[in-house]
């Protein structure tokens, strides 16, 4: 009786054995502290840097961890770009990225303009934090220094080598040098006469490369310089300066994809151009006399009462004898292009009827019909340029001009720097999850022997007892 009872129980303890391993098994899959978890991503300052391939590469170790959830690094630098698309993947493939802010390069940021006019030169303005040397550079090395940096600083350059960068200690704000408008071509469209000479005239004196096309019959035209088809990378604006037969739907994709128009007088009148022109031309004002020799020279002129299109913007204004003001220079975003338009007819006559600055003066208000209307200006603010007008295709992101903060578009907002730990400090939960990491090691080998002893003790029973 007693050897039945014992391979009885022989046979329970074995059971229940091989249940508990079996539920173990079944916890074990589901256990977070195992599958999945967090990996710590450790890189020096200058991999991190790194505007190659350095910093991806670092990643592939951690990449083929298909069983963490989340990534763990502290940045002393901001990182390259590529190192932050490679982060920004990560996080966008489901690791979360959690990053410790030790950069203290909050504020590094810059930006470059150029007017668009020849021999115009470079506006710098970068930021950075206040402590650090701010280094300004080129392609070809330092330019200048400032000692300790500073929330907001700027520069004027003549000319630099590409790419133009802020640098703090190893994190680095940099954009390309942007091209000169100038460098292209004006084509100049109008009948022969003094206002489309002396235009020509006045846009060459100031170093703009012009073309012309004067057309002096329905089938007869003119040429200045070697005019060609309407291209955006041979021309950076249009001057139309007269009442003449164009083609419209040329101009129109023209403007659309980035050029610029400048519509002179009698060419607000032109029927092919109506969906472009920033204003409509209803009837001539008259010219006061003698004004051209005072100090309000383009009164001297006589010019169109203007009726404003929707989305038109003021630039300039003169004085009139009607109580109020006239829009003098026009403008409209069309597109990824801009139209100027002014009101004045023959302002040829400013130039040689006008006082002894007549001439210069002539220069400077074409210079600023130019500047307005080719988008390169740096003064695009004044004409709306907004969220609707950029290129789709450009990242919306800040980018390699304002690092730390595409950084934190990208990853969220880092963490703050933590107080330095002891080095064999434990961290919180360690101690739990190492106790389960070795109860986990031990319980499946201690239940199997368990389960074999059992089976071993019923069956030596039974031979005792002369069974099988």
């Amino acid at each position: 009786m007693m050897h039945l009872l014992f391979e009885r129980l022989c046979r329970t303890v074995a059971l229940v054995a091989l249940l508990v391993a079996a539920w173990l098994s079944a916890c074990e899959g589901a256990d977070p502290s195992r599958t999945p978890r967090r990996m710590s991503l450790s890189m020096s300052d200058s991999v991190v840097a790194d505007t190659g391939s350095t910093g991806v590469q670092a990643l592939r170790p951690a990449l083929q961890d298909r069983f963490a959830d989340t990534a763990e690094v502290t940045l002393r630098v901001v990182p390259g770009a590529p190192l932050r698309a490679a982060l920004s993947a990560m996080q966008a493939a489901g690791v979360a990225v959690r990053w410790t802010d030790s950069t203290g390069a909050s504020g590094l940021a810059m930006s470059v303009s150029r007017a668009a006019a020849p021999g115009a030169p470079l506006f710098v303005r970068a930021s950075g934090s206040l402590g650090a040397p701010l280094l300004l550079r080129d392609g070809g090395g330092v330019l200048d220094s400032i000692p300790h940096g500073a929330p907001g600083v700027s520069w004027q350059l003549q000319s630099a080598t590409t790419p133009l960068a802020v640098q703090q200690g190893l994190s680095r704000a940099q954009v390309p040098v942007p091209a000169s408008a100038a460098d292209k071509r004006v084509l100049v469209m109008a009948q022969p006469g003094w206002e489309g000479k002396f235009t020509v005239a006045a846009l060459e004196e100031l170093g703009w490369r012009v073309d012309g096309r004067l057309r002096v019959s329905p089938s007869g035209v003119v040429t200045v310089g070697t005019p060609e088809r309407l291209d955006l990378e041979r021309y950076a604006a249009v001057v139309i300066v007269d009442s003449l037969s164009i083609d419209g739907a040329a101009l129109q994709s023209f403007v659309t994809r980035g050029g610029g128009l400048v519509l002179g007088g009698d060419a607000l009148q032109i029927a092919a151009l109506t969906s472009l022109r920033p204003a409509r031309a209803t009837e001539v004002r008259g010219a006061v006399a003698g004004a051209l020799l005072t100090v309000d020279p383009r009164r001297g002129l006589d010019a169109w009462e203007l009726d404003l299109a929707a989305g038109a913007v003021t630039l300039a204004e003169d004085a009139s004898g009607h109580g109020h003001r006239e829009p003098a220079l026009i403008a409209r975003r069309s597109g990824r292009g801009r139209v100027v338009a002014m009101p004045y007819r023959e302002t040829w006559r400013w130039r040689m009827q006008g006082t002894d600055t007549g001439a210069e003066e002539h220069r400077r208000w074409w210079q600023a019909a130019l500047v307005a209307a080719v988008p390169s200006s740096k003064d695009s603010l004044l004409l709306g340029d907004g969220p609707a007008s950029r290129d789709a295709t450009v990242d919306a992101l800040p980018g390699a001009a304002a690092p730390y903060a595409d950084l934190v578009a990208r990853l969220g907002p880092g963490a703050r720097a933590p107080i330095p730990m002891a080095e064999n400090a434990a961290r919180p939960g360690d101690e739990r999850r190492t106790t389960g990491h070795i109860s986990r090691i031990l319980s499946a080998p201690l239940l199997l022997l368990v389960t074999l002893l059992a089976l071993l003790a019923e069956w030596s029973s039974r031979r005792l007892r002369g069974q099988r």
